[in-house]
């Protein structure tokens, strides 16, 4: 699965990039900018929910960056599929509750797991066409760049050669990750639910783990406290006739 499809879908829900802070660095001003000029709704709506605001205050005040072009990119990713995450984590979430209660209960989770995987699908669907969009937008500000450097002349010819292939390699990796993109997009997204829905399985797996442990060790320790008692049995001597 692609870094741009799957991970940056939920890097709004972790602290997934650290630095040091400093004035080259992605620090809560920039990123609520970023915010501001690529997906403001976000804003509007933190305004009116608490709780959203919280996620977008925990998600500005720990995401610190290099203050890259690079990262810009992957900044702008992030906004714009801020709700995607959010969406993708209450999912998650919903989803292992249910699969965990349905362990517990023995019942079988088959519905559930449909469920999960359709929804899931569908929100990485939207993931995938940001990421697509975005992949373009990234094309096409590398080419204006280009073009800026070629009819640079305070450059010297060696460093506007230096610039233009440095510039030529950006939009060629970019071009082949969006080319791998648009490869078959039903396949990676399938592929992608499917990842979630398996880590999701695995947090189950180990909440049932640490469940059956702590019921063998409470059925340990009351079997130590009960006393041993003993049956006696009246033996008689059968009655001479």
């Amino acid at each position: 699965m692609r870094r741009s499809l799957f991970l940056l879908a939920t890097l709004a829900m972790s602290s997934a990039l650290y630095a040091q802070p400093d004035a080259s660095t992605y620090n809560r001003e920039k990123v609520l900018d970023i915010f501001a000029q690529y997906n403001p709704a976000v804003l509007e709506n933190a305004k009116k929910n608490a709780d959203y605001n919280a996620i977008l205050e925990d998600l500005a005040a720990s995401y610190q960056a290099p203050d890259t072009e690079e990262a810009r990119f992957e900044l702008i990713s992030v906004a714009r599929n801020f709700d995607n995450s959010i969406r993708l984590h209450t999912l998650s979430e919903q989803y292992e509750e249910a699969l965990f209660l349905s362990a517990v209960n023995g019942v079988d989770a088959s519905a559930t797991d449909k469920y999960f995987n359709r929804q899931v699908a569908d929100v990485l669907g939207r993931v995938w066409a940001v990421t697509v969009n975005l992949r373009e937008e990234q094309i096409k500000e590398y080419k204006k760049q280009l073009a800026q450097v070629k009819k640079d002349k305070t450059l010297s010819s060696a460093d506007r050669t230096a610039q233009s292939n440095a510039l030529k390699a950006k939009i060629k990796a970019v071009k082949a990750e969006l080319k791998a993109l648009k490869k078959d997009p039903g396949s990676q997204i399938s592929t992608a639910a499917q990842v979630f829905g398996q880590q999701v399985q695995t947090r189950v797996q180990t909440r049932l783990s640490a469940l059956a442990a702590s019921s063998e060790k409470d059925a340990a320790l009351q079997t130590e406290q009960t006393p041993n008692l003993q049956v006696k049995t009246n033996h008689k001597k059968p009655v001479a006739k």
